[in-house]
This record gives C-alpha cells, sequence and structure tokens, in this order.
C-alpha cells in the first residue's frame, strides 16, 4: 500500500482537492449544496493521481537507469498493474464529475486526455509547460463550471468578468513555474540565456494577483465595496498572503544561478499553489468562501508532513 501511496504521490492530493473547491466558490459565490461537489474533488483527484501513476509507467525504463526511486523503477508494483491503476482513475475521473454537472466531467474529462497526452506525448521546452498548465487550470475550471450552474444571482457580486479569469491566471502561473523547473537539468551557460530571473518575477507577480481580481473589478465597475467586516478582512487577509508568499518567491532567487536553484525555486512555488488557491477563494468574500479559504490552507501541513512518506517527485 505504501508503494501504490508512492505511485499516486498522496501527499499532493490536498492541492488536486483544493482546485476543484476553490473553483467552485469561485462559481457560486458559496459551497454547492448536495453531493454534486463531492463527487467533483473525488474526481478531480482520480485524474490528478491517475496521471501521476501513467507518468511513472511512461517513464519506468529512464527512471531504471537512473537509478530513480519510484515504486516501478524499485519493482515494487508492475507495469501492467500501474498502468491499469492510471487507466481506471482517469477515466472514473470524469465519470464522477459528470455526476456533479455534465459540463463539469466533459471539463475534466478534456483535463484527463491533456494529462495523458503530457505523460505519453513528446514534452518540449514550451509544450510541456502548456500542457501543465491547461491541466491546473482545468482542474480549477471544472470547480467553476460547477458552481456557475449553483449560482444563485447569474449577474454575479462584484468580482464581475475577472472571476471567469482565475483559471488563466492560475494556469499561467503553473505555466512559470514548469518553465523554471526545466532549467533545472541545463548547463549553467544555458541556463543564464534562459532567464531564469524572468520567469521567478513572472511567477511571482502571478502569484500576488491570485488576490487582486477582487479589488481591481470594484475599481473598474465604479463601485466602492459595500461589504461587511468579514468580506473586507477576508479579502485583506488573502492579499497579505499572497503578498507575502510572492516575496518568498522574490527572497530565493540567488546572485548568481544554477541549476539547482532553478528545481529549489520551483518546487517552492509549486508547493505554494495550496496559497494561491486559498487566495482565490478567500476573495469572494462570502463566509462559506472564508470557511473554503481555511480549509485549503490547512491542507498545506498536512502535505508537507505526507511528503516524507509519500514524495511529490
Amino acid at each position: 500500500m505504501l508503494a501504490v501511496g508512492r505511485l499516486l504521490r498522496l501527499s499532493l492530493t490536498p492541492s488536486a482537492l483544493a482546485d476543484g473547491a476553490a473553483g467552485m466558490v469561485l462559481g457560486a459565490g458559496l459551497w454547492p449544496p448536495g453531493p454534486a461537489p463531492y463527487l467533483l474533488m473525488a474526481g478531480s483527484a482520480c485524474v490528478y493521481h491517475g496521471g501521476m501513476a501513467l507518468n511513472d509507467w511512461a517513464d519506468r525504463e529512464e527512471d531504471a537507469r537512473t537509478g530513480r526511486g519510484r515504486p516501478l523503477a524499485r519493482g515494487e508494483i508492475s507495469a501492467p498493474g500501474a498502468l491499469a491503476l492510471a487507466v481506471v482513475l482517469l477515466v472514473l475521473g470524469p465519470v464522477l464529475a459528470w455526476g456533479a454537472a455534465p459540463r463539469a466531467g466533459a471539463c475534466l474529462a478534456g483535463v484527463a486526455l491533456i494529462a495523458s497526452f503530457y505523460d505519453l506525448g513528446p514534452r518540449g521546452p514550451w509544450l510541456g509547460p502548456l500542457l501543465l498548465a491547461l491541466c491546473r487550470a482545468g482542474n480549477l475550471g471544472a470547480g467553476w463550471l460547477l458552481g456557475w450552474r449553483e449560482r444563485a444571482d447569474p449577474a454575479g457580486p462584484a468580482l464581475g468578468t475577472w472571476v471567469v479569469l482565475a483559471p488563466l491566471l492560475y494556469g499561467g502561473y503553473v505555466f512559470c513555474l514548469s518553465r523554471l523547473a526545466r532549467l533545472e537539468d541545463r548547463p549553467e551557460p544555458e541556463l543564464a540565456r534562459s532567464s531564469p530571473s524572468a520567469w521567478l518575477h513572472s511567477a511571482a507577480l502571478l502569484l500576488f494577483l491570485h488576490a487582486c481580481p477582487a479589488p481591481l473589478a470594484v475599481a473598474t465597475q465604479g463601485r466602492l465595496l459595500g461589504s461587511a467586516g468579514l468580506e473586507c478582512l477576508s479579502r485583506a487577509g488573502a492579499l497579505l498572503l499572497a503578498a507575502w508568499s510572492a516575496l518568498g518567491l522574490l527572497r530565493a532567487r540567488p546572485v548568481l544561478w544554477k541549476a539547482s536553484d532553478a528545481g529549489r525555486i520551483a518546487g517552492m512555488g509549486l508547493r505554494r499553489l495550496l496559497i494561491a488557491t486559498s487566495a482565490l477563494a478567500a476573495q469572494v468574500g462570502t463566509p462559506q468562501a472564508l470557511l473554503v479559504a481555511v480549509a485549503i490552507l490547512a491542507g498545506y501541513p498536512w502535505s508537507h508532513a505526507l511528503r516524507r512518506i509519500f514524495p511529490p517527485t
């Protein structure tokens, strides 16, 4: 069971669940009633972990040559068993999401196809990060589609059209981190030409912007925040959290870049995915959205603790 958990990267489960949860409150402004949100999050986790298992299956020969301590490379799980588990999860995920809402199921089916293409197809320096960004944006978007179906007021709150841009913002952040992570294997002269600082600054800016759509939307609509104290506190907290996390990334920038620095800082940015989704949920400003934001943050220490048992790479 430990080998299966390592194959699926169970330490990353909070991140997979957070995407759907944040997307739902962004779309609905509250937590949707009934079993639909839980079906969607279960489907999201299935697709996420199925993609991880398929990735290991596709890389099993290379992992064995390079001595990476993954379960397939060490013979702890058979290759046919890992492939079967990956296929079942990648099919089951969209089916569960379809039970929540057909449009969310269709979106998650697209994510499963993109993840499979990434695992089995070519992963160029630009195509690979783009596919990963589409997967994470689609994961958040599936929750948004379910939440929008449950929205009581189709006109929406003051967030306006900025809510629609949240998956693109989230995907852009993942794209920048993925571009930075790919520099880990580059020789130092080529690393310098690849502008790692530019990707780091772009990622930090996008992380900060996760807490900005609500104030920006209100400003562009020429309205003042007629919000209760809880709503103002929630949005201010999201802004401070995102700013603190973005500055943490920038402070980690070395004077002279090395390949190990690219991987280390990209890992820091990926661990902040939970902070990004929490900021998105918190700025909605409703009590239920604030609870979701706090629950997402609670997954951070849980994920960090599980990393020792189920490594994320």
